[in-house]
């Protein structure tokens, strides 16, 4: 069991120092339990700050990464999102399953981004041909930088 769940589970306060939790006792799984948990409670504010206090800490740790890319997400900051799903995708390569990929995809379209989209599209099929989801989003953002193209084409000749 984890210091955080054992010591916040039995002890209202938690890991603290002075009123302040001891962040230097937290591993990431902690950090990402005690995300996991406000988020739960719907205290998105206090989520974020153990998020980033967590990276601060361990900005190397795959569960941070994922857990802050998902509150990203949630927030609608799909930068960050990309970003920290980019970061995650380099450091578990090749073995990013397909939720990683499918989730920088969608952070990347959601950025307005449909060409880098569709590159780490590409990336992602290249570790899982075949795939239904993935081989949807190839099509999809195919479609969407066709009708990019399209309009561009028919600014040129105005």
């Amino acid at each position: 069991m984890s210091n955080l769940s054992k010591n916040s589970t039995t002890h209202p306060e938690g890991l603290r120092i002075n009123g302040m939790p001891d962040f230097s006792e937290f591993t990431p799984a902690d950090f990402r339990l005690a995300i996991a948990e406000q988020v739960k409670r719907d205290s998105i504010t206090m989520a974020e700050a153990l998020g980033d206090a967590g990276l601060s800490l361990f900005p190397e740790s795959e569960d941070l990464l994922a857990i802050c890319a998902l509150l990203a997400e949630l927030r609608q900051d799909w930068d960050t999102a990309a970003y920290l799903l980019e970061k995650l995708v380099a450091m578990q390569n090749p073995i990013s399953p397909p939720a990683t990929w499918q989730h920088y995809i969608r952070a990347l379209r959601c950025n307005c981004e449909p060409l880098k989209a569709s590159e780490v599209c590409q990336k992602a099929l290249l570790a899982y041909p075949g795939h239904k989801i993935l081989l949807a989003e190839v099509q999809s953002l195919s479609d969407w930088l066709g009708q990019c193209n399209l309009m561009e084409g028919s600014e040129t000749k105005h």
